[in-house]
């Protein structure tokens, strides 16, 4: 798959969109957890400059990609969430997308995050929230196991919490941001192309090293229950009235000024 479709599928207009309107051609901003670096080089147009930050280096076809397409204003490094290595005030602005559920201390992130904003900068977080999943479609009662099991698998194995979401606006005020607003997006596939492309990625899911390894080391699932929710995703994702969308909590916060 090509970069373009990778950031296709991950728009700025989807997930950032509540960042957008507070952006400006001068402003520095991190792209804390950036993954594949998509929202970091979908960001670079509205800012002056773009960091992008993750602990695994995930970010090489977007940085080949910013390259072929003339993109100078942004970057990505390697780092630690818990320790940026960037001076007090080096950013006007912070997207941490689908990050702070994953973390153990989610207070010492923002903490980190609130040390690296200017006076007045702007965090803007997102978490997905389990409770609000909706999946529609042929096969629903294997679909939705999937997703019971990764829940499970959250939870038993400690690697996310799929309930953060609701408690950002409680983290965020805790953590010495001001001006805090919290609210709710879902996030849609109801396209043929994007049913499909969903569907067919839940279905590799079945057979990743991780969750299937997992969810069979935990007792959750056989192989044989596996190759069917994999079956089950095969068939959803080529289905007429196939449907999923999931609830995101974002919320913004305002480092103070002195």
């Amino acid at each position: 798959m090509g970069f373009d479709r990778v950031i296709a599928g991950r728009e700025v207009a989807d997930y950032a969109d509540f960042l957008v309107p507070h952006l400006n051609p001068a402003a520095r901003v991190l792209d804390l957890g950036c993954g594949d670096g998509s929202l970091s080089v979908g960001l670079a147009p509205l800012a002056g400059h773009v960091v992008g930050v993750d602990a695994e280096e995930e970010f090489a076809d977007a940085v080949a990609y910013a390259a072929e397409q003339g993109i100078d204003n942004v970057e990505f490094v390697l780092g630690d969430v818990y320790a940026l290595g960037f001076a007090d005030g080096s950013f006007d602005a912070c997207l941490c997308h689908s990050v702070l559920e994953a973390l153990g201390q989610p207070a010492e992130a923002l903490a980190q995050i609130r040390r690296v904003l200017r006076p007045g900068g702007l965090l803007a977080v997102a978490s997905v929230e389990y409770d609000g999943l909706i999946i529609g479609g042929p096969g629903a009662e294997l679909t939705r196991r999937f997703y019971q099991i990764r829940q499970q698998l959250w939870l038993q194995t400690g690697s996310a919490d799929p309930y953060l979401g609701r408690r950002l606006r409680g983290l965020l005020n805790a953590a010495g941001f001001a001006d805090v607003v919290a609210s709710s997006k879902y996030i849609c596939y109801g396209t043929e192309t994007a049913v499909r492309s969903f569907g067919l990625g839940r279905a590799a899911d079945c057979r990743d090293e991780w969750y299937a390894g997992m969810a069979m080391r935990h007792g959750l699932a056989t192989r044989d229950d596996l190759d069917a929710m994999e079956q089950a995703w095969r068939v959803w994702s080529a289905a007429p009235d196939a449907y999923a969308a999931f609830a995101w909590c974002r919320a913004l916060g305002r480092k103070q000024r002195a």
